[in-house]
């Protein structure tokens, strides 16, 4: 662009840095700043089950990239301990505060940037929530936090409550830090966003063989203390489970609340409503990452997704058109992987369950395979449950659970639904092929044959 602007990025966590180096890779004059409420940017988030485990040895290795060297990097100026308070669009100015010392202040933008993530969901009406010893974890200073009550003395009972993918990861970590872990999930089947109760059979006893007590199919009522303000207690509806140190692991929402004060449009799932520019309902207004709503390409309706990776995507897109682009965002396929102790995890696209409810007529196939030739040793097998529709043949989704690394099949079945393929061109994928690292006929061409005779005989 010939004329310089003022760009503000409000949220500096992924989206908001990858915005702003895309747009100063585009448009070296303008003015580029990013705000951000917190002491860092660029924090890796999704390590932090791993920190708190000691996996990952040091924070430092999950700041990604500091202030300073994002101001050498990219010549963008950064703001931080200040939280954006206000959008004035007729004016076309941003509102802020400083969090340490309340002084006020503004700044104009031309093209402004929404980036404000998720909060996770904590019930306001759960008695004993602010409780010590009780943590939800979404930054490295809840990490630290949370290391530090685990070494306290006297720390030897944690509790989960959720069986979502943080609470699956935390549970991981805090039996490497030898706690006698409890996880709590009110549905009845861990990993309920994820997988079909006949997938997450093998997860659950996968936790409880690593000694992780569940307790599921019952919903957490509040939380007791030792009168000196300390957790000591989850009651649920059905019992009493001893806690020394309590993580919340129950979802997350998007943080839109600042949008939607600014009277931009709001999605029916509470996130910031975009088009496929990531652009608000006000043209010079974007948004991305876990505050925004995204299109499932399978049903093509709206869902809440928050994930890194489509954060990401979304930065770099934004930064491609507030400095003059078109570039779009077609929308995300429900992808997510896992790691639950020695299995891995698996999910894309739509269960049979969801099928149903937006009308397709599901086919399933499932079935065991392993990860390369039967007769070359070490082997190791997964289950896939493939969905695919009756009256086309196009595929809608699977749920990978393994003791190997189910991410390659994952990955194959993204790019096929991503594609708007069948079965039929799922079971004639020239997959590679050597013993060492697959069979002649990998287990997805099986179970796409499957649904092919199927499908033939309807």
């Amino acid at each position: 662009m010939n004329r310089e602007q003022n760009i503000v990025i409000i949220g500096g966590m992924a989206c908001g840095p990858k915005t702003a180096a895309r747009a100063r890779r585009r448009d070296s004059k303008a003015r580029i700043t990013m705000v951000e409420q917190g002491p860092t940017v660029s924090e890796g988030t999704c390590g932090l089950p791993y920190y708190v485990g000691g996996r990952i040895e040091t924070e430092k290795a999950l700041l990604i990239r500091t202030q300073q060297q994002f101001k050498e990097a990219s010549n963008v100026d950064i703001l931080g301990w200040t939280r954006a308070t206000k959008i004035d669009r007729e004016s076309h100015r941003v509102e802020f505060v400083d969090v340490n010392t309340g002084t006020m202040s503004s700044l104009p933008y031309d093209k402004l940037v929404i980036a404000t993530g998720a909060v996770p969901v904590v019930p306001s009406s759960l008695e004993g929530k602010d409780l010590e010893g009780v943590f939800t974890l979404t930054k490295i200073a809840d990490a630290n936090r949370m290391i530090a009550a685990l070494a306290a003395p006297g720390a030897k009972k944690a509790v989960v409550v959720g069986g979502g993918l943080i609470g699956m990861e935390a549970a991981e970590a805090f039996t490497d830090r030898a706690l006698d872990v409890s996880l709590v999930e009110a549905l009845d089947h861990v990993l309920p966003g994820l997988l079909d109760e006949d997938m997450s059979a093998a997860v659950e006893k996968e936790l409880a063989d690593k000694g992780v007590h569940l307790f599921t199919g019952q919903r957490v009522v509040k939380l007791e203390g030792d009168g000196q303000g300390r957790v000591t207690k989850v009651i649920t509806e059905k019992g009493t489970i001893e806690a020394d140190v309590v993580l919340l692991a129950l979802g997350f929402r998007p943080n839109s609340a600042l949008a939607k004060d600014a009277g931009l449009e709001i999605g029916p799932l509470g996130g910031i409503a975009v088009n496929e520019y990531l652009q608000t309902s006000d043209p010079d207004i974007y948004s991305g990452g876990d505050c925004v709503e995204n299109t499932n390409r399978v049903t093509g309706k709206k869902i809440f997704a928050p994930m890194g990776s489509t954060a990401n995507k979304h930065g770099r897109i934004i930064g491609t058109n507030v400095t003059g682009g078109h570039d779009t965002f077609p929308g995300v396929v429900g992808t997510a992987v896992a790691k639950v102790f020695d299995l891995s995890v698996g999910r894309v696209g739509i269960s049979e369950f969801e099928a149903r409810e937006v009308g397709f007529h599901p086919v399933v196939a499932s079935g065991k395979g392993l990860d390369r030739a039967g007769y070359y040793p070490g082997g190791l097998e997964s289950t896939v449950k493939l969905v695919a529709d009756l009256a086309t043949g196009r595929i809608l989704g699977a749920q990978l659970v393994g003791v190997g690394d189910v991410s390659k099949r994952t990955d194959v079945l993204v790019t096929a639904i991503s594609a708007g393929w069948t079965v039929e061109d799922l079971s004639n994928l020239d997959l590679s092929y050597a013993p060492p690292f697959s069979p002649a006929m990998d287990l997805l061409h099986d179970l796409a044959n499957v649904i092919r005779s199927k499908i033939e005989r309807a």
